[in-house]
């Protein structure tokens, strides 16, 4: 069966993005933002990621059997008093026009509730017969958070908590508040450990008790009507709430034109720095409230594996402390925990729906689009730019990065998410520590308290880190062994943790071998690993966007392919 997974809806949502699965196994998947290159994609429907992922299969839209949507829109709109389309024709048709997708016959259009479609990301991606789900984001139709569990599968959910209880939205107003941005939760996750925690009830607003939490400052049963959720009124009201509780004001946020950029940028009254305190209790708070919700979970379940997704589930802090909790002997996060990843899940859910087997991730989110050596080369005379096609590209990126170069590195499939994982990255050594400032400042154009993680061989986790499993995804933060930290000094945060990607030679045998190589000049199989995009930039995806970041900043080589550009 083929069925196209899809999240994005035209003006009405964030991180579009489609997926293709055929008889239970990905064959592509791509986010919008990667072709248009406006980060997040707000407002879009996935177009340019549909028609890739036709492209991909050679097929075309009449070839699709059904097309999951991860929200279940009709219902969303319903219950807002809002609009909707008379028929599913219409809504297909508004979703993908028949004048970008011309078909004589339809698919059938399949809505896949939220909160479902990112449990079954978690359950059927992972690999796990069973296991306790927990879902936790901004919202979804009417909940905020969703404690489910996954068995023989089916997925049945347990309980769940409204939008007005949100923890992703009161993250978001604490991002708010220090000047960040509301969508700035990776930001305001890197700033807590540089602060120390004050009152986590944010007084009297966020209670935690026996196996879960209650809000203070937000109705529960809020309902925004005339809107598709309630995210502005719940972070208007924790705003409110916070401005009464701290001593710091919000800080003030304006626009003004730079003109060195030659565009408009933003600014704030204070140093987000400023705000670190506050970080580090938003963080402390959301811990408490999630460790007592996945307790209680798996009490209830009998479980001891935990599933986790949801755009809260990026909070590689949060996911360290859930790894190294006593009930739990098992954690899987899924790496497309965002809204981007509820593509892959509405398309497992009709998948499995139907009596398909799907199949489990392996340790790699590439699934996007590549180019060839000939492709590449195309780009590279048509740009006029100078290169050179060393013997081997892992031993001439190997040598740079011993003789403290950092490197772009584009190759293969582009990745899903925002983590880099060896196929659109930016690579050095992860020493001495001042490679994090020359990185944060003068390459990625970002504050300099932003921390980097490493990437390593799998078959070196024990040694470097200690490690006991697999973590192949850079989402979970584990303490680096004191005896390690001045090798992985620029990938080590300021709490002693970092967030690493263990690589097998399965899942990526071309940076498996580029950190062997590595190991035999520097004597460790490690590299300092961020994503290769510029500050408000979605990750590179194409030759030509490589070749444009790396023209804007001050990156000593790209290894492109097969070919290696120097500065």
């Amino acid at each position: 069966m083929r069925i196209l997974g899809v999240n994005g809806w035209p003006g009405a949502s964030h991180d579009a993005s489609a997926c293709l699965l055929v008889d239970g196994e990905v064959i592509a998947f791509a986010e919008e933002e990667r072709f248009t290159r406006a980060k997040h994609s707000y407002g879009q429907a996935p177009h340019h990621a549909v028609a890739w992922c036709l492209a991909e299969a050679g097929l075309s839209i009449e070839d699709i059997d059904f097309v999951a949507h991860g929200w279940e829109m009709p219902e969303l709109f319903a219950r807002r008093g809002l609009e909707w389309f008379p028929t599913p024709e219409e809504a297909l048709d508004f979703l993908l026009p028949r004048g970008v997708f011309p078909r004589r016959r339809d698919p059938r259009l399949i809505f896949v509730e939220h909160h479902m479609a990112h449990a079954a990301s978690a359950y059927y991606f992972s690999g796990r017969d069973s296991g306790a789900v927990l879902i936790l984001d901004g919202q979804g139709e009417n909940e905020s958070a969703t404690l489910a569990v996954g068995s023989g599968g089916d997925l049945k959910l347990l309980r769940s908590i409204s939008p007005g209880w949100s923890l992703g939205y009161f993250y978001a107003a604490v991002c708010e508040y220090a000047g960040l941005g509301a969508d700035a939760a990776g930001k305001l996750m890197g700033l807590a450990p540089y602060g120390t925690p004050g009152d986590t009830t944010f007084g009297g607003a966020l209670q935690v008790h026996g196996d879960g939490y209650s809000v203070d400052a937000v109705p529960e049963d809020l309902l925004s009507r005339g809107r598709t959720d309630e995210e502005d009124d719940t972070i208007r009201l924790w705003m409110n709430r916070l401005e009464k509780t701290l001593t710091l004001p919000p800080n003030a946020v304006s626009r003004g034109f730079d003109p060195m950029l030659g565009r408009y940028t933003k600014r704030t009254a204070r140093d987000p720095y400023d705000y670190r305190d506050l970080a580090a209790t938003a963080q402390e708070a959301l811990e408490q409230c999630v460790l007592a919700l996945v307790r209680g979970l798996l009490r209830d379940s009998g479980e001891s594996t935990l599933l986790v997704a949801g755009g809260v589930g990026f909070n590689a802090t949060l996911n360290g402390k859930l790894m190294r909790l006593p009930e739990v002997d098992d954690l899987f996060v899924q790496p497309l925990a965002g809204d981007q990843g509820v593509s892959l899940g509405a398309a497992g859910w009709v998948a499995s729906q139907a009596g398909e087997r799907v199949r489990p991730m392996t340790g790699t989110v590439a699934w996007g689009p590549q180019w060839g050596p000939d492709a590449v080369r195309q780009v590279l005379d048509a740009t006029g730019t100078r290169y050179t096609e060393p013997a081997d590209i892992a031993v001439a990126t190997a040598d740079m990065l011993a003789r403290g170069g950092i490197v772009g590195w584009h190759q293969g499939r582009s990745e899903g998410g925002p983590r880099a994982l060896g196929h659109r990255s930016i690579l050095a050594v992860p020493y001495p520590a001042e490679q994090q400032d020359r990185i944060n400042l003068t390459i990625k154009d970002r504050e300099r308290w932003r921390p980097f993680a490493p990437s390593l061989r799998e078959e070196s986790a024990a040694e470097l880190l200690g490690l006991d499993r697999p973590l192949p995804y850079m989402i979970v933060t584990t303490p680096v062994p004191e005896r390690h930290r001045r090798y992985l000094a620029a990938a080590t945060h300021v709490d002693g943790t970092t967030r690493p990607q263990t690589v097998s030679v399965g899942a990526n045998p071309l940076y498996h071998r580029l950190l062997g190589q590595v190991e035999e000049r520097t004597g460790r199989a490690v590299v300092l690993n961020t994503s290769f995009n510029g500050n408000a930039e979605p990750v590179v995806c194409s030759p030509r966007d490589a070749l444009a970041t790396f023209a804007r900043a001050p990156l000593d080589a790209l290894a492109l392919g097969p070919f290696l550009v120097q500065r």
